[in-house]
């Protein structure tokens, strides 16, 4: 009984860790300075990453910055956003562009699913043109 009382708390408060978003969202302006880069960019690659003691198992896109918005990205550079494996997984597509809110989280780049980050157009038509596409989730 003891170990299933522990079982449960340890799930209801991992549950709590994994929420989906919050009601109010933050404003692209708020999000933008709070932001290390904010900038426009084609998705180049996508590679599975297995889970590591501090993460659990995501995606590692590599990203081709188009245009510079907030921040130190340099345009025609590449940057390395990771996507944990989590609800709040931010799926994105190897040849769509995405205006990117870039948040440093323990040395990894990445975009908050419930901030402001998007595609630059409203389909996602990428996912048919993906030649290399690889059996994992967001690529």
């Amino acid at each position: 009984m003891k170990n299933f009382a522990i079982a449960l708390i340890l799930c209801l408060s991992a549950a709590n860790g994994f929420s989906q978003c919050k009601t109010e969202r933050v404003s692209a302006h708020k999000e933008m300075h709070m932001a290390s880069s904010v900038f426009v960019g084609t998705v180049t690659a996508a590679e599975p990453v297995p889970e590591t003691w501090d993460f659990l198992d995501g995606v590692n896109y590599t990203v081709r910055v188009d245009s510079k918005i907030h921040g130190k990205a340099q345009p025609n550079t590449e940057v390395t956003v990771f996507s944990e494996n989590s609800p709040r997984f931010f799926a994105m597509y190897v040849g769509q562009q995405y205006v990117l809110y870039l948040q440093p989280q323990y040395g990894r780049f990445q975009v908050d699913d419930c901030g402001n980050s998007h595609a630059t157009t409203p389909d996602n038509s990428a996912s048919a043109k993906q030649p290399n596409q690889k059996s994992a989730k967001g690529f």
